[in-house]
């Protein structure tokens, strides 16, 4: 059984040792778990808020992720449908290399797209992130849960949304 859990003191540890192999580490580039949590803190003291959940299976910590609930109003998305609109955005979602290859990002994932389309912070239209262009498993998991690329490119990571009302998200993407 896979659980989303808050972050307390009782497992911060356990969550700033979760780790990835050693070649998937430019996938994640400096976005470590310990900065999505500090980004996390800092984040909802300035009114955006943020998730960052600990990945549980079975009572065993085996991953991390973070969402947050805020307006799409970065300049690279001006001319997209979905600017200026409240969206939540996947921020961080990895799986320790333990346990890796087990299942457990598909449900995981699963999970917090349950999570997200309860809408706990407030309305929106679309759930979008951005991933290494290079990680293959990464956009195949995405686009098994209807995830589609917007053409949008930052940093060698690639812009993927869907709707949560469950339409075509071909539709967003033109």
């Amino acid at each position: 059984m896979i659980e989303l859990r808050k972050i307390d003191g009782n497992n911060i540890d356990e969550v700033i040792a979760l780790d990835v192999e050693e070649n998937q580490k430019e996938f994640i580039l400096e976005t470590t778990n310990l900065r999505c949590f500090a980004d996390a803190h800092m984040l909802n003291t300035d009114g955006i808020p943020a998730s960052p959940l600990a990945i549980y299976a079975n009572n065993t910590m085996v991953g991390f992720l973070m969402y947050i609930y805020d307006t799409t109003d970065h300049e690279s998305f001006q001319n997209e449908v979905y600017y200026g609109k409240k969206t939540y955005f996947i921020w961080h979602f990895m799986i320790d290399k333990i346990y890796q290859g087990k299942g457990y990002a598909k449900l995981a994932f699963e999970k917090m797209l349950a999570d997200i389309e309860n809408i706990p912070y407030g309305e929106a239209q679309y759930v979008d992130l951005f991933y290494h262009k290079s990680n293959v498993i990464a956009k195949e998991l995405y686009a098994s849960f209807g995830f589609v690329e917007t053409g949008i490119i930052q940093d060698n990571s690639v812009h993927a949304i869907r709707n949560l009302d469950g339409k075509i998200t071909e539709d967003v993407v033109e």
